[in-house]
């Protein structure tokens, strides 16, 4: 699908659906094509002069392939996150090509950052002049969502760490496999958010390289310094938070350690108070003819009180040294 949103004041107009063989509006600042056909990539090549990058070139990871500029255009390729508040988030690639004062945009997902813009622009909020100025803002709620994810795995880890380490009188025991699914999950989803802001970054810097030729005015180039400011803030924070993440990790899997160590000395010292008593009735076991205590009356209850008392001791002894 192709559509159009044109200029108005301040904003935008609501938007335009392009058909294959018909024509873009002059004042048409933004050109959006979400999972394009072959037929309409070959209409918008046609129509504007393009040769837009196809789905499997859009996957392509070297930087040489994702930005570059043929003619007068530019084309960026950034991977963004999409999916974020489901189980299975994805990492997909969007293309952005600035050609003259117009954007276009190339992508096989929906973000939710192009819609929020673009209710943003209808409603004259930001400022939608030029493409530079669509791209700004574009970019601008693509960081501001991946603050959001970032946000959010933030006060998972707290609400984790409050789960291992603050123990409440009657809270229960920690279901520790579910612990580590969760600890995987918000490092998957911070490495994907913290790929977006690598080609995020990326993007902005081959952008906002001074050339003759596609010469930024002052306030877009202010507006890139501003969104290439909060890339750099967010990618120290998403670092800072795969540090956490992994003593997380270490932490747990140090607790389900001693939980293990701690059944293990269970069994160890249920055996060693057992050890005792098994000797005593196997050595009565034994099947010689000549034993003083097979013809005494007190025999038997003499071996059960050798039991009990040789199973008292060693737990007695390991309670005084504090093994139990």
């Amino acid at each position: 699908m192709i559509t159009a949103y044109i200029r108005e004041k301040s904003g935008l107009l609501n938007p335009v659906t392009i058909e294959v063989g018909g024509s873009f509006p002059e004042e048409a600042v933004w050109i959006d094509c979400l999972e394009p056909t072959k037929e309409e990539e070959r209409f918008v090549d046609e129509a504007l002069g393009l040769d837009v990058p196809t789905e499997e070139e859009m996957q392509e990871i070297e930087v040489s392939s994702r930005l570059y500029q043929e003619g007068s255009a530019l084309y960026m390729t950034a991977t963004m996150l999409t999916r974020a508040d489901t189980t299975n988030p994805e990492s997909v690639p969007v293309t952005f090509v600035m050609t003259g004062h117009r954007l276009l945009t190339l992508r096989y997902a929906e973000p939710l950052p192009f819609r929020v813009y673009a209710a943003k622009a209808r409603r004259h909020v930001t400022p939608c002049m030029s493409g530079e100025d669509v791209l700004v803002g574009l970019l601008d709620a693509i960081v501001d969502r991946i603050a959001d994810i970032l946000e959010r795995v933030q006060a998972e880890l707290d609400n984790l760490s409050r789960e291992i380490f603050v123990r409440e009188p009657g809270y229960g025991k920690v279901n520790f496999n579910e612990v580590l699914r969760r600890v995987g999950r918000n490092y998957a989803l911070n490495s994907q958010a913290r790929e977006s802001l690598v080609s995020l970054a990326r993007l902005l810097s081959f952008i906002s390289r001074p050339t003759e030729e596609n010469k930024l005015p002052k306030a877009v180039d202010r507006g890139f310094k501003t969104v290439s400011r909060d890339v750099a803030a967010l990618s120290d924070h998403a670092s800072f938070l795969v540090n956490n993440i992994n003593f997380m990790l270490d932490a747990t899997l140090g607790l389900i350690s001693s939980e293990q160590n701690g059944i293990i000395k269970i069994f160890s010292v249920a055996a060693v108070v057992f050890l005792p008593p098994t000797l005593i009735a196997s050595m009565y076991g034994m099947n010689f003819k000549f034993m003083p205590e097979l013809s005494w009356s007190f025999g038997y209850p003499m071996a059960l009180c050798l039991m009990v008392v040789s199973a008292i001791l060693p737990y007695y002894f390991f309670k005084r040294r504090g093994w139990l």
